[in-house]
């Protein structure tokens, strides 16, 4: 289904203020990452070996082993042992003047056969970038994984980020704007089976949705191409999030907006506008 783009969608972005990140406190704020607690199921080193890596994607620098080990919250013994681990197997490299460790282009070159097309000539993240110049706020872009909405990418917000983000971040498919933008290609009989499924392995009663209201978000999408919604999981937290088309990339993915609920929500539909107008000249190249 393609992005309905509104009639004032070209209005120049001079002439709407949208600064959801500095209409907070204006001062920037350092990473903050909430690394989510290793699932019980996971064998506790190859987690931790991979948050590693996902933390040094967010650092974008060399860190030492204590920069590490209070990150990621693990003891510096355990610490030192997977960073040594990962430098014998070729994905971390070791500093030795200035003890620290940096990833290798290894682990750059891991995932390049999966999506070839995904970021080709760079589209989308240059969208991402010009969606947070506008707007100062967190940009994020979700693939689905299983009943989860993993973000991909992500466009921090320097000013008072609510949370901070990472990359491999999961929320619930129907309790998230980006997961509701990922379902609009599902036929709703799948969509209550979905919501079913998810209530089913609910852990509490707060964690149950019901299946019209995700019936009613996923129509929204369809409808207006877009989905605004107050965050369940994260509280004060409003998100915008639409389907990017398949002329930016080759598999299911959404892009995703969030701020404070006070700013998002204020800016609403302005803010939808200037999301549908980026979109389509992405589109157009």
């Amino acid at each position: 289904m393609g992005q309905t783009v509104p009639a004032d969608a070209r209005t120049s972005p001079a002439e709407r203020v949208i600064a959801i990140g500095s209409a907070c406190s204006g001062k920037k704020q350092g990473p903050r990452p909430d690394w989510p607690t290793l699932p019980g199921s996971v064998v506790k080193s190859a987690g931790r070996a991979l948050q590693i890596l996902e933390y040094f994607d967010d650092k974008r620098g060399p860190a030492n082993l204590v920069d590490v080990s209070r990150a990621l919250g693990y003891p510096e013994s355990s610490t030192s042992i997977l960073l040594r681990s990962l430098t014998t197997l070729g994905y971390l490299e070791y500093d030795r003047y200035g003890r620290t460790y940096r990833p290798t282009s290894r682990v750059r070159l891991l995932g390049d056969w999966i999506e070839p097309k995904l970021f080709e000539g760079d589209a989308i993240i240059r969208l991402m970038e010009r969606i947070h110049a506008e707007t100062s706020a967190t940009v994020v872009l979700a693939a689905r994984n299983g009943v989860s909405a993993q973000y991909i990418y992500v466009v921090q917000a320097q000013t008072d980020p609510i949370p901070h983000l990472t990359r491999g971040v999961m929320r619930s498919i129907v309790q998230s704007a980006p997961g509701y933008a990922l379902l609009n290609r599902i036929d709703d009989i799948e969509l209550a089976k979905l919501v079913r499924r998810v209530n089913a392995d609910a852990r509490n009663i707060d964690d149950v949705v019901k299946v019209s209201d995700v019936l009613g978000h996923v129509a929204a999408v369809r409808r207006d191409g877009h989905v605004h919604v107050r965050s369940r999981i994260t509280p004060g937290v409003s998100a915008v999030a639409m389907p990017v088309p398949a002329g930016l990339a080759s598999a299911p993915l959404a892009l995703g907006i969030g701020g404070r609920a006070e700013q998002v929500d204020g800016h609403m539909p302005d803010l939808a506008i200037l999301l549908h107008r980026l979109m389509a000249e992405a589109l157009q190249g």
